[in-house]
């Protein structure tokens, strides 16, 4: 879609009322009708405007959308065309259609007061033990690793935090996010990272909500830092690695995570590639 539809979005960005979302739909029609992409069907037209719609902050993070009838009567599409769009989107993990509510914008984790990677399962093999994350530092690194060539950066911010489970054991986080785009996380308050689940800030603060990752796992010896952060001994200094690529509109690149977790430990419940 062209950049005057993104432009002219991106103003609207400001806390709406109920009701305000009718000029949004307006400029959705005015996206559809771009003579530009008549050769697209009216379907892919209405979810790239979509999509669009929902990069520049149109609709934030568990905001609900208008009806699918408000919608096709607004952008000039059957009741048929909308439907098509809005599946799409839901099984892309953007949206989420709730029979009898609506249609919701995904990126809003279903439990905010656990993190996410670090569900280590109780004795009764269902609960889940608590976890506290403690902040050890924040700086910017600006040399080349697996991160920056994840995130497309020349610089990153980079978050680590020890994560103690259940007073039993601590894990290591190292986050990395965009600077230039992230910038501003360098300015909040640090006691803030003890407790702020980063993913949620994100999605909050900057409209970057993670719809999905992809995860990998494998077994290392530690790196020294990391045997030091988490007080291991050499001949202990080993576990597993999970490491995430996190995504947000469009499948752009968010955020990379490494997450250290010594052997030997309780299990660890694997999540969704679909964070909700």
């Amino acid at each position: 879609m062209d950049g005057n539809f993104l432009a002219a979005v991106e103003a609207e960005r400001e806390p709406r009322l109920p009701g305000e979302s009718f000029t949004v739909l307006e400029r959705l029609r005015a996206a559809i009708e771009d003579p530009a992409h008549r050769d697209e069907p009216r379907h892919s037209r209405l979810r790239s405007a979509l999509l669009n719609a929902l990069a520049v902050g149109a609709w934030s993070p568990g905001d609900k959308l208008p009806s699918e009838t408000e919608i096709a009567k607004s952008v000039g599409l059957s009741l048929g065309t909308v439907q098509k769009a809005l599946t799409r989107l839901a099984s892309e993990e953007v949206l989420v259609r709730r029979h009898g509510h609506g249609t919701f914008v995904s990126g809003a984790s279903a439990q905010p007061d656990q993190l996410l990677h670090f569900r280590f399962v109780a004795d009764d093999g269902s609960a889940l033990v608590p976890v506290y994350a403690e902040a050890l530092d924040r700086t910017v690194v600006r040399g080349g690793g697996p991160w920056s060539d994840f995130l497309g950066a020349s610089s990153c911010i980079r978050i680590r935090r020890r994560i103690n489970v259940a007073d039993e054991f601590d894990c290591l986080s190292e986050y990395y996010i965009d600077a230039e785009k992230f910038g501003a996380v360098l300015e909040m308050p640090f006691r803030e990272l003890h407790r702020v689940i980063i993913r949620e800030l994100l999605a909050k603060y900057f409209n970057a909500p993670a719809f999905s990752f992809a995860q990998r796992v494998y077994a290392t010896d530690f790196p020294a830092h990391v045997r030091s952060l988490l007080k291991l001994s050499k001949a202990r200094g080993h576990g597993m690695v999970l490491e995430i690529n996190s995504y947000t509109h469009h499948r752009t690149p968010i955020s990379f995570q490494n997450i250290f977790i010594p052997a030997g430990v309780r299990r660890l419940e694997i999540p969704s590639p679909h964070p909700r």
